[in-house]
């Protein structure tokens, strides 16, 4: 189950990043293209509803339940060895990321998630208590900051429409790689808040895998019934709103709050969507999730596939099919390369045993993916 969450999270991943990858510093669900079609306005308004800000969170509480999901068997105090071989495939992927976020695509995950593995490399070894103390306060400090900028930008006059960079526009590789290379370096600015919120849903992860409550029954029941019945349709509802509000500005209203907005919409809708799963995986039904199982071990090396597919495409002297595929094609783009890694990640599991980059990434020791635990983006 833990690995088909983590398949249908890439799913939200890729979507996501295909619609914004020909623009630069514009909105993560990209810009609407052509301005003027409604199709192309009506899926903006689903990708903020359904995707945008939902699988980020997802993956970052993920980080903390396989963490410790492998820790399992050493009780409450991993030995020095697993935690020195946790470091060094954090750091590894920290590499990766870095390199990847300066040459490939800007709005890079595997360095992400690779800060919040070296975070929580302590945190099987702490007792409940204190895990949960930790989670609260990182949670406050997360809303505090993030609220007070939001705040700010709602208080703000609003901003003169800014022309998106189109990486069409960069005519040499140079121009495209000095692009991205400034998206990725005003990441930095997103850190007061985007780390209270990696180590709030990472901690949260671990003290969920230590208690099991993705996996025994009666522990979350009454959470999971909760989370289905009452948080998922109050998230959905909320998130629909902000799609609304971003159409209402459409196509010159400044949308930085509805952006900003949704790193607090976005989560409640991924917790809401995993209690429903999980209660109806529990209940004998939802047995579909184990299709997506197979990618969810090796979405690492399906997440830099794609990223290196949309430079090609998309990027340098082949810019010019950004623009002409819309946010329609693009749109399918995504879906369809989901589609081929949920058909494709079997067979190279069966014939290989892991990923490239996972491989890479474990280093030599390591077993090849064959549970939840095994995966390397997380």
């Amino acid at each position: 189950m833990i690995d088909g969450i983590r398949g249908l999270a890439l799913g939200g991943v890729l979507v996501m990043n295909t619609m914004s990858f020909p623009h630069v510093f514009s909105s993560p669900a990209g810009v609407v293209e052509p301005s003027d079609s409604t199709l192309a306005l009506s899926l903006l308004a689903a990708c903020i509803a359904l995707f945008q800000a939902k699988s980020y969170p997802l993956l970052m509480f993920l980080v903390g339940y396989g963490w410790a999901m492998s820790t399992r068997h050493y009780g409450r105090c991993p030995p020095q060895s697993a935690v020195g071989a946790r470091r060094s495939q954090m750091l590894r992927q920290a590499v990766l990321g870095v390199l990847h976020g300066l040459f490939v695509y800007f709005g890079d995950i595997l360095s992400w998630l690779a800060v919040l593995g070296l975070m929580l490399l302590r945190a099987p070894r702490r007792r409940l208590r204190s895990l949960r103390r930790s989670c609260l306060w990182w949670t406050a400090a997360w809303l505090l900051v993030g609220g007070t900028v939001w705040v700010m930008l709602l208080a703000s006059a609003p901003q003169a429409p800014v022309s998106p960079h189109w990486l069409t526009r960069a005519t040499t590789w140079s121009e495209v790689i000095a692009l991205n290379q400034a998206a990725y370096a005003s990441y930095f600015h997103q850190l007061p808040w985007q780390l209270p919120m990696m180590a709030a849903l990472g901690t949260f992860g671990v003290l969920a895998g230590r208690l099991r409550l993705l996996e025994r029954r009666r522990s979350g029941a009454r959470l999971w019934a909760l989370g289905a019945s009452r948080l998922l349709p109050a998230a959905l509802l909320l998130n629909i709103g902000l799609a609304g509000w971003r159409v209402a500005l459409h196509p010159d209203g400044d949308a930085a709050a509805i952006d900003f907005a949704t790193q607090f919409a976005g989560p409640l809708l991924a917790a809401g969507f995993v209690c429903a799963l999980v209660q109806a995986w529990q209940g004998g039904g939802a047995r579909w999730l184990a299709a997506f199982a197979p990618l969810g071990r090796m979405t690492m090396s399906f997440y830099v596939g794609h990223t290196l597919a949309c430079t090609a495409l998309f990027a340098g002297t082949a810019g010019a099919l950004g623009p002409a595929f819309g946010s329609a094609g693009l749109f399918a783009f995504g879906i369809a390369y989901w589609a081929v890694a949920l058909l494709l990640a079997p067979a190279w599991l069966s014939c290989v045993g892991r990923g490239p980059l996972e491989a890479l990434v474990r280093g030599r020791g390591g077993a090849p993916a064959r549970a939840s635990r095994r995966n390397t983006i997380t």
